[in-house]
Formats: C-alpha cells, sequence, structure tokens
C-alpha cells in the first residue's frame, strides 16, 4: 500500500487533492488555515488503509501517524468495524474494487488527470457503477455531515471521479449508463453513526462540483503556460 500510494503520487497528472492546493494557494489560505487539518488528514488515510487495505496498516500507520497514542489506533479498530457490521457497506466491500486508480484526459482542458477511488463496484454487463467513498467525520446528525459536503468541496470530488470513468483512457466504462457515488461519513466520536449522502441523488450537485473542478483545471492550465512562458524568457 504505502509503495502504490508514493507510485500514485509519482503520476504527473491532475488529481482532485492537486486542485485543493491550487485553490489554497489562490486564495491566500495559510497552512494553518487548510480545510482539513493535517492530523485529521493523517488520521484519515490511516482510516481508510485499515478499512480497504487492512493488511497493511502496520506500515501506513507507522509512516504516517508515528506518534499514535493506543486509544487512536483503537478507535481505528472501531471505526472500520462499524463499517463492516453495516449491510449494506459490507456487500461492497466484497464485491468492489478498492483503490482503484484511473487515468483520464479532461475533454474540455485537454488536460491528463487521475483519480483514486475508494470502491468501485461495476455490474457484470458493465452498464451500472456504483463509486463509494468514505469520509471520517466530526458530524453528529445526517444534516451536518450533508453540509460538511457542501463546506470540503465533496462536490467538486464527486464530478471529477464519475467523469474519471467516463473519460477513462481505457474506455472501460464507454457503455456504462449510469453512475451513482454515495459518500459514506463515518463518525469519528462514539457512538461512531454512519451518515449516507447519495450525492448523485441531489439536484445540480454533481453539474456544480463539475463547474468547480473544470474552474480550477482551466486555472492549472494558465498557471503551466505562465510558468512555460517565464521559464522561456529566462532561456533567451
Amino acid at each position: 500500500m504505502i509503495t502504490e500510494l508514493i507510485d500514485y503520487r509519482s503520476i504527473p497528472r491532475v488529481s482532485n487533492s492537486d486542485l485543493t492546493r491550487l485553490k489554497e494557494e489562490c486564495l491566500g489560505y495559510p497552512p494553518s488555515a487548510r480545510f482539513v487539518p493535517q492530523r485529521a488528514m493523517q488520521f484519515g488515510r490511516a482510516f481508510h488503509s485499515h478499512l480497504l487495505e487492512p493488511e497493511s496498516v502496520g506500515g501506513i500507520i507507522e509512516q504516517l501517524l508515528p506518534d499514535m497514542k493506543p486509544v487512536e489506533s483503537g478507535r481505528l479498530e472501531q471505526l472500520t468495524e462499524q463499517v463492516r457490521r453495516d449491510s449494506f457497506c459490507n456487500r461492497y466491500l466484497r464485491k468492489s474494487e478498492k483503490e482503484r486508480v484511473v487515468l483520464f484526459t479532461d475533454p474540455a482542458s485537454e488536460l491528463g488527470c487521475k483519480a483514486r477511488l475508494d470502491m468501485v463496484y461495476t455490474s457484470p454487463k458493465k452498464r451500472n457503477v456504483l463509486i463509494l467513498d468514505f469520509k471520517t467525520t466530526s458530524a453528529r446528525t445526517q444534516s451536518q455531515f450533508l453540509q460538511s459536503c457542501y463546506d470540503y468541496d465533496y462536490d467538486r470530488q464527486v464530478a471529477f471521479y464519475i467523469d474519471s470513468l467516463r473519460n477513462s483512457d481505457s474506455q472501460e466504462w464507454a457503455q456504462t449508463r449510469q453512475f451513482r457515488f454515495v459518500l459514506i461519513g463515518v463518525q469519528k466520536q462514539k457512538p461512531h453513526r454512519l451518515f449516507a449522502v447519495d450525492a448523485t441523488s441531489i439536484p445540480d450537485f454533481v453539474d456544480y462540483g463539475r463547474k468547480k473542478y473544470r474552474f480550477w483545471l482551466r486555472k492549472w492550465k494558465e498557471q503551466q503556460q505562465e510558468d512555460a512562458g517565464h521559464w522561456l524568457r529566462q532561456a533567451s
């Protein structure tokens, strides 16, 4: 898992996380004002590894959270067990591809992009796709988790990931008729409730997210062109 993480990051394509960093740079957010604190991001990565790649969790924890307290390690186990006990989540944990890397070209900007999806279930005839994405959350109610989906740009992520399949370089999902994307919030505090948001059923959620990621892809392309022009001026 650690090697795969490094390999994915080394692929010279634009990811949704790259767009988040670009947004923070353009809007002038200092490191302390990141939408998601670094510690929370590390815990979230460890949770994903514990859930999706349990055989490698020891290495991930050592890499990401070397000073993890026993109580935090126990909390990881509680959260993953809560997910596995849920019949819907457990079903697709068994049936889905996990940590699927997809390479695609955005048709609007013509930029090469990449995505790594938590879980993807493709129906036998490839007519339907279900994407599941897990989020650790401090939300205590369904409405709070739904609000966090807007606060943390999950609409942009949902659109980016769905379009990664639609525009995949492999054309594996070219004949797929329906894409469904469910965000699963896993409450970090007891009682560790699960919240589910079917993002594709919310009016305009995906369309608005698509507008957002394509705006930042245009900014990314403009920045690349500016950097190239600056390098040429320096070289001449």
